[in-house]
């Protein structure tokens, strides 16, 4: 299994969620799909190319709030999602079961939404770097020259800013860098629980590789960057090796298949 973004992977699942295909047709809905396996798991196909059948029982996993209320998520409870993607993993030869000895796989599924980071406290804090350069450009350094005010001190500096004035726009402005580098670093721990969440992190660390070799690639970056700082429904199915967990009380992982979807119209 690998990374990839398809169009129209299982629109069903995400119409259940709330997200409504557009008019143009369910070719149009951009859906992102990421598969990894694990332990050396591999599917045995038949003579005729297809897959052999796999038996499973469904989990029922963590539900995740996003950042706003949404009714048609809120609603959707794991029952009716099982009921929604039984027949999309009967597809693919997955099939249900109820018989413990003849089960294969545990899949455990978990669904949501994301909270991404909330880029309005950013553009405050880049709001405010730039209203405090402003001003400091706009009064224009100390000359060095004698004070205006005589030798006491207390006035202007020739052709600037008081010499106390100057220091307290210092001091704002460093308190403008602190805070947008502070701001920074919120943004991405925020993008990096999200790609990791959704799949992404692995592609976006490779576009991330590649853009600083071929500068072509930094738009495929920044694509991925927006999809995770966005608002997103997602579905995750980790399937377990059933019989290790059952008998040997082992959690052996064989397959992780993530799919989200943009939460926008």
């Amino acid at each position: 299994m690998n990374a990839t973004i398809r169009r129209a992977i299982w629109p069903l699942v995400f119409l259940a969620l709330g997200a409504a295909v557009p008019a143009t047709g369910k070719d149009e809905l951009l859906t992102a799909v990421f598969s990894t396996d694990y332990n050396g798991y591999a599917r045995t196909k038949l003579p005729d190319g297809s897959f052999k059948p796999e038996t499973y029982a469904f989990g029922e996993g963590q539900y995740s709030n996003g950042r706003m209320r949404d009714p048609s998520i809120e609603g959707f409870t794991f029952m009716k999602l099982a009921q929604v993607l039984a027949p999309y993993l009967a597809r693919q030869n997955y099939l249900p079961t109820h018989s413990p000895d003849q089960t294969d796989l545990m899949i455990v599924v978990h669904w949501g939404t994301t909270i991404p980071y909330d880029d309005g406290t950013y553009r405050t804090a880049l709001d405010g770097l730039s209203t405090a350069m402003s001003t400091v450009q706009s009064l224009g350094p100390p000359s060095g020259g004698p004070m205006a005010g005589g030798p006491g001190g207390g006035g202007s500096m020739a052709g600037g800013a008081t010499a106390g004035l100057q220091s307290q726009l210092d001091g704002e402005l460093t308190s403008a860098l602190m805070m947008v580098e502070m701001e920074n670093r919120q943004r991405d721990r925020a993008d990096a629980r999200n790609a990791a969440l959704l799949g992404y992190y692995p592609e976006m660390r490779r576009m991330s590789d590649l853009r600083d070799i071929f500068p072509g690639f930094a738009d495929r970056y920044q694509d991925l960057v927006s999809d995770v700082e966005e608002d997103r429904y997602f579905v995750i199915l980790a399937a377990y090796d059933f019989h290790a967990a059952w008998k040997e009380k082992k959690r052996k992982l064989l397959w992780i298949t993530r799919v989200s979807i943009t939460t926008r119209r």
